[in-house]
């Protein structure tokens, strides 16, 4: 966790995600295509307080693909306080191949399990920037209207942990959370086990301490089950980035409802 603590180098960043560094867009889009680097937010946000703690990209096929495609960095702000045991962060999501405009998310990373949250959309409304209206000023914007909400956010966040559920409605939350990563269900996993807490300081029956437990794993995966042959299985990391933000919001928004 020592490593997620501190802002990345340029290098590391270069070495996680070098899509952002892309200095032309992808041969694929039109001339009315309007291109802005993702390393000029990057400059940008470092104006503003903001640094880059985690960075990942999407995998290609291609080679040449690779410098083009959607890639994803969280920022942290060191003069913006700890929320209980989570630090707020604004989670970036960009590409230079055409696909996709600039969208910021307010984020939470857990301290406790080194693992980024994404806030649902119900709580901060994801913003998308399109590449020819991108200026300073406007991203100056935006993060404000982050730091403005972190307050509900405490509060949210603070009912959560004072809402208690009862086993069967642990079990519900389990199963409904399952739904996020697996649309249809998944009949091999067994939902106590995805409720199971890893570390003693996450047991607990409030709405936060479940959620924060069922989250870990369907994204993080790593959690051992059998499949249908027997045969021990586990689970994988979400590792696709429209996938890790459309499971973490949903899991927010789900944890929501119960308060």
């Amino acid at each position: 966790m020592a490593d997620l603590l501190n802002p990345l180098t340029q290098k590391e960043l270069q070495e996680r995600a070098p899509s952002i560094f892309t200095t032309e867009p992808s041969t694929k889009v039109t001339d009315k295509y309007s291109f802005i680097p993702t390393v000029q937010v990057l400059e940008d946000l470092d104006k503003l307080g903001w640094e880059p703690y985690q960075a990942s990209q999407r995998k290609s096929r291609k080679a040449t693909d690779s410098l083009f495609t959607k890639h994803l960095i969280r920022f942290r702000n060191k003069s913006i306080g700890q929320l209980g045991d989570s630090l707020p962060e604004v989670v970036l999501t960009n590409s230079h191949d055409g696909r996709n405009s600039f969208s910021l998310h307010a984020g939470l990373f857990r301290l406790v399990c080194s693992n980024g949250l994404v806030i649902a959309d119900q709580t901060f409304e994801q913003v998308k920037i399109k590449h020819q209206w991108y200026n300073m000023t406007e991203i100056q914007k935006v993060v404000n209207s982050m730091i403005e909400k972190i307050p509900s956010i405490v509060t949210n966040v603070n009912k959560m942990d004072q809402t208690l559920l009862n086993e069967e409605q642990q079990v519900i939350f389990g199963q409904q959370a399952m739904l996020t990563r697996w649309p249809k269900g998944n009949e091999k996993l067994d939902v106590e086990d995805l409720l199971s807490a890893t570390r003693v300081s996450d047991k607990g029956d409030s709405i936060w301490k479940i959620y924060n437990i069922v989250q870990e794993k369907l994204v993080k995966g790593g959690l051992v089950f059998n499949n249908d042959k027997a045969k021990f299985q586990k689970l994988r990391p979400i590792v696709n980035i429209d996938q890790q933000i459309n499971i973490n919001k949903n899991l927010w928004s789900l944890a929501e409802s119960y308060v």
